[in-house]
């Protein structure tokens, strides 16, 4: 096994999925599988959804999370460089 690499298994929906990952991100992996059991077990209160159902509205719901996480995250580049540009005209200045 690669370095810095654990073997561990997350259970989602009641099965377990064995895996290799870097140890630093075992908490990050238990605690994703922890919210997505809570959600699969939240939309198991809709009677009319099988299992099928509530995994595919459970990655709906996260997928839909982490592309607004990816688009507030690029509007925060524009700031970024709008911040960089002001770093470097106070440098200019401060040497001047």
């Amino acid at each position: 096994m690669a370095e810095g690499k654990i073997k561990i298994s997350i259970t989602i929906a009641g099965k377990s999925y064995p895996m290799t990952i870097d140890a630093a991100n075992e908490e990050l992996y238990r605690e994703a599988a922890k919210r997505l059991n809570e959600k699969i077990t939240e939309y198991s209160r809709i009677p009319k959804f099988d299992m099928q159902d509530r995994l595919a509205m459970a990655a709906l719901r996260y997928s839909i999370l982490a592309l607004t996480t990816e688009h507030s995250s690029s509007l925060g580049d524009q700031d970024i460089e709008e911040l960089r540009a002001i770093e470097q005209r106070i440098r200019n200045y401060v040497k001047a």
